[in-house]
Protein backbone atom coordinates (compact mmCIF):
# COMPACT_ATOMS: atom_id res chain seq x y z
CA UNK A 1 0.00 0.00 0.00
CA UNK A 2 1.16 3.52 -0.68
CA UNK A 3 0.90 6.74 0.71
CA UNK A 4 -2.01 7.86 -2.01
CA UNK A 5 -3.52 4.44 -0.65
CA UNK A 6 -3.82 5.47 2.59
CA UNK A 7 -4.64 9.20 2.58
CA UNK A 8 -8.00 7.37 0.37
CA UNK A 9 -9.05 5.09 2.75
CA UNK A 10 -8.63 7.14 5.55
CA UNK A 11 -11.16 9.94 4.25
CA UNK A 12 -13.44 7.75 2.75
CA UNK A 13 -16.08 8.41 -0.03
CA UNK A 14 -18.10 11.31 -0.50
CA UNK A 15 -21.21 9.27 0.39
CA UNK A 16 -19.93 7.87 3.70
CA UNK A 17 -19.61 11.15 4.98
CA UNK A 18 -21.52 12.74 7.70
CA UNK A 19 -23.94 15.07 5.88
CA UNK A 20 -25.14 16.51 9.49
CA UNK A 21 -23.95 19.32 11.92
CA UNK A 22 -22.23 16.98 15.01
CA UNK A 23 -21.57 19.38 17.78
CA UNK A 24 -17.93 18.93 19.70
CA UNK A 25 -18.07 17.88 23.17
CA UNK A 26 -16.31 18.71 25.80
CA UNK A 27 -14.63 21.08 24.02
CA UNK A 28 -11.48 22.03 26.80
CA UNK A 29 -10.73 25.32 27.72
CA UNK A 30 -10.42 27.19 24.94
CA UNK A 31 -13.96 26.49 23.58
CA UNK A 32 -15.70 29.13 23.89
CA UNK A 33 -19.62 29.73 23.26
CA UNK A 34 -21.33 31.73 20.25
CA UNK A 35 -23.34 33.91 22.49
CA UNK A 36 -20.44 34.84 24.41
CA UNK A 37 -19.21 36.29 21.36
CA UNK A 38 -22.45 38.14 20.11
CA UNK A 39 -22.51 39.88 23.55
CA UNK A 40 -19.05 40.85 23.32
CA UNK A 41 -19.57 41.95 19.92
CA UNK A 42 -22.75 43.92 20.84
CA UNK A 43 -20.75 45.84 23.81
CA UNK A 44 -17.94 46.41 21.63
CA UNK A 45 -20.29 47.87 18.67
CA UNK A 46 -21.78 49.89 21.64
CA UNK A 47 -18.88 51.26 23.31
CA UNK A 48 -17.13 52.59 20.27
CA UNK A 49 -20.65 54.66 18.97
CA UNK A 50 -20.67 56.16 22.49
CA UNK A 51 -17.06 57.24 22.04
CA UNK A 52 -17.67 58.48 18.38
CA UNK A 53 -20.54 60.44 19.65
CA UNK A 54 -18.54 61.77 22.70
CA UNK A 55 -15.67 62.32 20.13
CA UNK A 56 -18.21 64.44 17.77
CA UNK A 57 -20.32 66.26 20.73
CA UNK A 58 -16.85 67.50 22.30
CA UNK A 59 -15.29 68.63 18.56
CA UNK A 60 -18.74 70.49 17.88
CA UNK A 61 -18.59 72.49 21.30
CA UNK A 62 -15.05 73.62 20.55
CA UNK A 63 -16.23 74.71 17.26
CA UNK A 64 -19.20 76.44 18.54
CA UNK A 65 -17.09 78.61 20.75
CA UNK A 66 -14.81 79.33 18.45
CA UNK A 67 -17.53 80.87 16.58
CA UNK A 68 -18.30 82.84 19.25
CA UNK A 69 -15.45 83.96 19.62
CA UNK A 70 -15.27 85.30 15.56
CA UNK A 71 -18.82 87.00 16.59
CA UNK A 72 -18.05 88.83 19.26
CA UNK A 73 -14.53 90.06 17.53
CA UNK A 74 -16.81 91.08 14.18
CA UNK A 75 -19.37 93.07 16.30
CA UNK A 76 -16.86 94.82 17.94
CA UNK A 77 -15.27 95.88 14.90
CA UNK A 78 -15.80 99.60 13.98
CA UNK A 79 -18.58 100.23 11.25
CA UNK A 80 -18.44 102.70 8.08
CA UNK A 81 -20.84 105.17 7.74
CA UNK A 82 -21.51 103.77 4.40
Amino acid sequence: MNSSQSTTNSVGAPQDRSTQFVPVEGGGPAATDAGTFMVLAYVLMWLATVLFILHTWRKTRGIQQRIDQLHEAVTKLPRDGA
